[in-house]
């Protein structure tokens, strides 16, 4: 029964996935046709923004690692 409802869930989000998706490419588009937004610089901001999440990404990593390894060391006080 829980795997049902596992891959219900995923359905779920696979149908919400695409409508997000349908719904942006409908927005570029009218964006790109009205002249308010070029591909160029719709491809520009994606780099952007991706760069900047992975930079988070990696600092978020090395982080969590430093913290396990201190975590390690530490030895109980009892």
């Amino acid at each position: 029964m829980k795997e049902v409802q596992i891959i219900a869930k995923l359905a779920d989000l696979q149908e919400t996935d695409y409508h997000n998706t349908l719904v942006l490419h409908a927005l570029i588009d009218i964006l790109v046709a009205k002249g308010l937004l070029t591909h160029d610089e719709l491809t520009e901001k994606v780099n952007e923004l991706d760069s900047q999440l992975s930079f988070q990404l990696d600092t978020i990593a090395q982080l969590s690692n430093a913290i396990s390894r201190r975590q390690t060391q530490t030895k109980p006080l009892l």
